[in-house]
């Protein structure tokens, strides 16, 4: 997993500021001459969404200032990896809400490349002051999920997902069981051996659990439909 989230701030780094409505009016009234030229004739506003390359005196990019709508939003900039241009970059200032910079940045960068060759990114220096360990948490969870739905179903069947269960659980610490086949009568569970019986890979049902035993339960239900072209 590349989240294309750097631990070094090389100087070289390109400054990145994202600004809302109110922090570009205010970062145009600082802002060279030259730089306010060059906005205005590119049409930058700091609309949402949008970004304006800043070229140096020597024509090479010198800074990207881009407009976001919510800072403290992820959503904000989860499409900045893949349209920048490929490069290493560090945030000019710092923001009242890193981790979500950070997060955006990370689910920005996820590529299914299982197929294929991974396509390149913008990299960025860890935003100072963010939650590190709940950033990766959280986007290591989004990418488990999404490769497991873009792997086809040729390659993601129930015995494909129940090993991935299994792995999820042993790094976790929780207790995986298997119910396999006709096994599913034997335990009570007519409707999930109806759905699946009639591939050539047998349904299961897998059972995750993970805590104190002796603590409140809460129970999670989901349905991994993946025996066959409808995909999970």
């Amino acid at each position: 997993m590349n989240l294309h989230l750097d631990d070094t701030a090389d100087d070289a780094a390109i400054p990145l500021t994202p600004l809302d409505r109110a922090g570009f009016a205010s970062w145009r009234e600082q802002a060279s001459p030259r730089q306010r030229l060059w906005t205005e004739q590119v049409g930058f506003s700091g609309e949402a969404g949008t970004r304006c390359l800043l070229p140096g005196e020597d024509g090479r990019l010198e800074q990207v200032v881009c407009g976001v709508g919510n800072l403290g939003s992820p959503w904000s900039y989860g499409d900045l990896p893949a349209r920048l241009p490929a490069g290493a970059y560090r945030l000019s200032s710092p923001l009242p809400t890193p981790s979500a910079l950070a997060l955006g940045w990370a689910l920005g960068s996820y590529d299914f490349h299982r197929y294929r060759k991974e396509r390149p990114f913008a990299t960025l220096a860890w935003p100072a002051g963010c939650d590190r360990a709940a950033v990766t948490r959280e986007a290591e969870a989004v990418y488990l999920g999404r490769n497991l739905i873009n792997t086809p179903a040729g390659d993601m069947g129930p015995a494909e997902l129940a090993a991935a269960a299994e792995a999820l659980a042993e790094q976790h610490g929780a207790r995986c069981q298997l119910i396999v086949g006709d096994e599913l009568l034997a335990q009570n569970y007519p409707a999930v051996h109806a759905v699946g019986r009639a591939s050539s890979r047998p349904p299961r049902l897998i059972d995750i659990r993970w805590g104190d035993a002796a603590a409140p339960k809460l129970t999670l239900v989901g349905k991994g439909v993946c025996f066959d072209s409808g995909g999970l």
